[in-house]
């Protein structure tokens, strides 16, 4: 029998007076995002040597500082040596204490996420390795996503995510991020001072882009 019981109508007051806990982000990381809730979903997507592995490797670093975080790898195996250099560049032994890798199913990461303690932050590189139903997705962001930060990663067809459950994924997620030309631009709900610009490699970015250019 459906459970037919309403939840309580919020007031203006209920609204307002709620806490709201933020990603502690400092420097150029506040100049791109400000500082997002700490939940939800966030979608990141680049196509093939735009820098977007680099990105993300770099935005768990900056995670872990504060919050521990599960790095689910399936586009590769964590043994593969171009992993291993991602870990080593961005320095991921200073933040070795709050940071995991795992190669999780969907199943096998829900029960993980499920144990006492397990990590506020969780990164599934990629999307279609992990999941390809629309269903799938909207339960798994109901049940995590209110309580903990979820990163996709996904690919792209030029500017736009490559499949429609992709694009589907990326138009539901709180915070957007496209990967381009070592550089990532935010489209989210939270845009930093700077118009939500990280570059992820500034050699590599000037250039392609010309020193000068921001």
């Amino acid at each position: 029998m459906q459970d037919t019981k309403l939840k309580k109508a919020l007031t203006v007051a209920n609204i307002q007076n709620q806490t709201i806990e933020r990603i502690a982000f400092e420097g150029d990381w506040f100049q791109a995002f400000r500082q997002p809730q700490n939940r939800g979903v966030w979608f990141v997507w680049g196509g093939s040597g735009s820098g977007k592995s680099t990105f993300l490797m770099k935005l768990a670093k900056e995670f872990a500082k504060t919050k521990q975080v599960l790095y689910n790898l399936l586009e590769e195996e964590p043994d593969d040596s171009d992993y291993i250099e991602r870990t080593e560049l961005c320095q991921m032994n200073e933040v070795s204490l709050n940071f995991l890798t795992a190669s999780y199913s969907l199943i096998q990461l829900d029960a993980y996420l499920s144990k006492r303690k397990s990590p506020d932050i969780v990164f599934i590189d990629s999307l279609p390795y992990f999941m390809t139903k629309w269903e799938d997705y909207l339960d798994f962001k109901k049940k995590w996503a209110t309580k903990k930060t979820i990163v996709f990663c996904g690919h792209a067809e030029g500017k736009n995510p490559r499949t429609d459950f992709e694009k589907s994924v990326m138009y539901n997620a709180k915070m957007k991020i496209f990967v381009t030309g070592y550089l990532a631009i935010c489209k989210g709900r939270t845009i930093g001072p700077n118009g939500g610009k990280y570059v992820i490699w500034q050699e590599g970015y000037e250039k392609l882009n010309g020193a000068n250019l921001n």
